[in-house]
């Protein structure tokens, strides 16, 4: 069965579509079959995995028809990119998504339903890039998903973003998807500044169990001309921080099995 997994954070700017679109991109080269869904209108997944509008069904469309009880051609939702992940894009119609989702009398099941079909059940991994608010599109990502990966820049606000995170997924677990693990906490754009080293033994400290052992360096040039090649860092044998994805994918398909 494919393995579902929540890229989530409640802080913005920590990296959750590149950590999405480079682990992806890792389980990939690691022989596994990947798919990406956008869950944030501003399509930063989308764009970076080479997504141009095709007037096929986005992910926005499919929760809209799952809503409203109608039929969709899944042949035609899924994008398939150059690196070899295939992905869902989003559009800018998610920005009030939640309003559409609330109508539905199992307004926190709409994604799983939506993943309950067979189509989906030949990857090995599905990947949900989550946007920053907690809501109910979260929510329901999270309610769809096996795992939560939490990534936390090493700042001095790190704490504040990461608890609300663990109390979120504690509460759904709790409620409405007791399946529901951290599959790692990702120690991410790391800095080699006594704060940023200070903080990312604080929190190894506190959350050794749960804590990737794969930190990620802060290289904001290979990030930027990843972006501009449309593909992750991943893919680029050179560059370190790309090395440090592939050891995380590495160590992610060791924790989800």
């Amino acid at each position: 069965m494919s393995k579902i997994i929540s890229i989530c954070s409640e802080k913005g700017g920590v990296g959750k579509t590149t950590t999405t679109i480079n682990t992806a991109g890792g389980l990939v080269q690691l022989g596994k079959k990947v798919l990406v869904i956008d869950l944030d209108q501003q399509q930063n997944a989308s764009r970076t995995l080479g997504y141009i509008k095709d007037g096929k069904p986005t992910i926005s469309e499919l929760i809209y028809n799952e809503v409203a009880d109608i039929k969709t051609d899944f042949s035609e939702i899924i994008r398939h990119s150059e690196s070899g992940i295939d992905y869902i894009p989003s559009s800018p119609m998610l920005t009030n998504i939640t309003s559409t989702m609330a109508n539905d009398e199992e307004s926190n099941y709409v994604i799983k339903r939506i993943l309950s079909n067979a189509i989906f059940a030949e990857y090995d991994y599905i990947m949900l890039d989550c946007r920053t608010l907690l809501d109910l599109l979260a929510s329901n990502a999270m309610n769809a998903s096996d795992y939560v990966i939490i990534p936390v820049e090493s700042g001095i606000y790190a704490y504040e973003g990461l608890d609300k995170m663990l109390n979120k997924v504690a509460s759904i677990n709790n409620s409405t998807n007791r399946n529901l693990r951290v599959l790692g906490i990702l120690l991410n754009k790391q800095q080699r500044t006594n704060v940023s080293v200070s903080l990312a033994d604080s929190i190894r400290g506190e959350y050794e169990n749960i804590t990737f052992r794969t930190v990620i360096p802060y290289c904001p040039a290979q990030t930027e001309k990843a972006i501009m090649n449309q593909k992750g860092s991943v893919f680029d044998k050179s560059s370190s921080l790309g090395q440090a994805y592939r050891e995380l994918a590495e160590e992610i398909a060791e924790r989800a099995n």
